[in-house]
């Protein structure tokens, strides 16, 4: 074998290690992807957040439950109840006299939080042409 030939060879060989070792490096933390740059992320003790971007700020939370209706997140603020933690997505969430509910429009950053669920119905609604807006609360991320 020429010399050129092996550090052909040696060079096929680093550039395949590294791939794979980039493969095999795990993420840090679970997120859930919305729509304009915002994500559900683990804050700690398992309460999920939305956060814009670098997920240094929190812009609401913690998160019981939710929905995206286009650029519109909508949802229930509060601790995942325990029933919802062993179902996760399974069940629709229901809520609470006492439970709070948020709108944020990704688009504009505009947020409604603290709306009592006449308020809340009152300005999802027409967000959905195809029916009532369900929530389910959001699975278990790693924090």
């Amino acid at each position: 074998m020429t010399p050129g030939a092996r550090i052909g060879r040696l060079f096929a060989c680093i550039v395949a290690f590294s791939a794979l070792s980039a493969c095999a490096t795990p993420w840090s933390k679970s997120v859930v992807a919305l729509p304009n740059g915002y994500y559900l992320r683990a804050k700690h003790a398992g309460d999920i957040w939305i956060v814009k971007g670098d997920a240094h700020s929190a812009t609401v939370g913690p998160i019981a439950a939710y929905s995206v209706l286009n650029s519109v997140v909508a949802g229930a603020l509060g601790e995942v109840p325990e029933v919802y933690r062993t179902h996760s997505n399974d069940l629709e969430f229901k809520g609470t006299a006492t439970t709070r509910y948020f709108l944020l429009d990704t688009a504009s950053g505009k947020l409604e939080s603290g709306l009592d669920e006449a308020a809340w119905q009152s300005r999802v609604t027409p967000l959905n042409r195809l029916g009532p807006v369900r929530l389910y609360a959001p699975l278990p991320l790693n924090d």
